[in-house]
């Protein structure tokens, strides 16, 4: 398969989701041809020819809308759905709507560049469904800590309005305007989730919440 039969589409409802899934794929045969940022209709959409594979968000809103529309955009693209909890639900929803495959991004980057592998070489792929099918165990969230330690970790409300608004997307100069503090203390409570949270950038950050049931 040529280089150029590896492009990706990125059509993700989460900013900082989509973010991390093209740094995944920095430095990779797969390139990213677009990357929709808070995708919500066909006229985001850039004027490309077919991707091999587009990745869609399972919480984007309109999901079955959003996958037809992609179908008659991109007939001959392979479309996958990428989730962060509820695999039984999300891989039986992405079967379903017909997609060619349902990847967690929980996996390790090399399991789920793997996935995307296969699926671009005609596979359908559905791994972590499979292994529940087969009565394995549900797959566990893997975020830099022991569950344990998620568990014992607690944001002050403040922390908590930060980080949110972090997933968003938001700068730390608006996030200050939104909460009416200064951008020094949204710093000070950034490096204080950082802290608690194991992480070493806001992305990662924002995906810990995400993982971890405090960010809907």
């Amino acid at each position: 398969m040529s280089y150029h039969d590896k492009t990706i589409l990125i059509a993700h409802e989460r900013e900082f989701m989509a973010l991390y899934i093209e740094r995944m794929l920095e430095e990779t045969d797969f390139e990213i041809v677009a990357n929709l940022l808070r995708f919500r209709d066909g006229e985001d959409i850039p004027a490309i020819a077919d991707p091999s594979i587009c990745i869609i968000g399972s919480r984007a809103p309109s999901l079955s809308e959003t996958c037809a529309y992609l179908r008659v955009r991109f007939p001959s693209s392979r479309l996958v759905l990428v989730y962060a909890e509820e695999a039984e639900k999300t891989g039986g929803l992405a079967r379903t709507l017909g997609m060619d495959g349902c990847l967690s991004l929980d996996m390790s980057p090399a399991l789920f560049l793997s996935g995307l592998e296969l699926i671009a070489a005609g596979t359908r792929c559905f791994p972590q469904i499979c292994a529940l099918e087969n009565g394995g165990p549900r797959p566990l969230r893997v975020t830099g800590a022991s569950a344990d330690a998620n568990r014992a970790i607690v944001l002050t409300p403040r922390e908590n309005a930060v980080l949110c608004l972090i997933g968003e997307g938001m700068a730390n100069k608006v996030i200050a305007r939104e909460l009416a503090i200064a951008e020094s203390t949204v710093k000070a409570h950034l490096n204080a989730v950082l802290r608690k949270t194991g992480t070493s950038n806001r992305t990662q950050a924002a995906r810990w919440a995400f993982l971890n049931g405090q960010m809907s």
